[in-house]
């Protein structure tokens, strides 16, 4: 059982096609937004062709890609990262990553 001022912890998979570019833009703002969440977070960033085998050998709680890929063969949440690059429909974002978060 947590106590009352133990901070919430998440794993989170940051992928993109090639696995540095957008995925570093994505990664920081949702570092900001995790941080302003008080939820402590681990990153890990890689390319999109790598997730399913990447997840297999994490323990992520969800994935953000900016990759128009169907992710549909893992057990993990997939979050579109376009709005973090777009600033459209952030609010939606953050709000599925709240839900997963306090799932936990």
């Amino acid at each position: 059982m947590k106590g009352k001022n133990e901070r919430k912890r998440v794993h989170a998979l940051v992928v993109c096609a090639d696995g540095v570019a957008t995925s570093s833009i994505v990664l920081v703002s949702l570092r900001e937004a995790l941080e302003d969440m008080d939820v402590e977070a681990e990153f890990t960033q890689g390319r999109v062709l790598d997730v399913a085998r990447t997840v297999k050998g994490g323990d992520f709680d969800f994935v953000v890609s900016t990759a128009g890929v169907a992710l549909d063969d893992i057990d993990v949440p997939v979050i579109s990262g376009i709005p973090f690059l777009t600033g459209i429909g952030k609010e939606q974002v953050f709000e599925q990553i709240k839900d997963i978060i306090d799932k936990k």
